[in-house]
């Protein structure tokens, strides 16, 4: 026999009056142009790979684990950490939509001469 959280246990009689509650992970429906990945690096030697951060998980304390790992790979790999970017946090997203915050970190991007990104980490 089941039982629903913080209800009767689940019969055959009364399994139609019981109602379960689901959020969908989905999230709103976005409406964004689909364009290919840039093609993958075949090495970061040599390359330089920025970081951005948006305020989530850790990453002050995972990009240098990271910038670690792949030091071992390449030696010659350059960084450019988060703090040499505008900020563009979790809850900040709508209006630095609105603000232009997203085309100067487009701009700092192009202008440090990025060859890859890291732009989240799992935790």
């Amino acid at each position: 026999m089941k039982v629903a959280s913080g209800g009767p246990p689940i019969t055959e009689e009364n399994v139609v009056d019981t109602l379960i509650k689901v959020v969908s992970p989905e999230g709103a429906p976005v409406s964004q142009k689909v364009t290919a990945l840039a093609p993958r690096l075949d090495s970061f030697e040599g390359k330089t790979i920025c970081e951005i951060w948006n305020g989530g998980f850790k990453a002050d304390v995972m990009f240098p684990i990271i910038e670690d790992m792949l030091r071992a790979q390449a030696p010659n790999v350059k960084f450019v950490p988060f703090t040499e970017f505008p900020a563009v946090t979790i809850h900040s997203l709508e209006s630095v939509k609105k603000e232009g915050t997203l085309a100067a970190v487009k701009a700092a991007l192009l202008e440090k001469g990025c060859d890859a990104l890291i732009t989240g980490n799992g935790g």
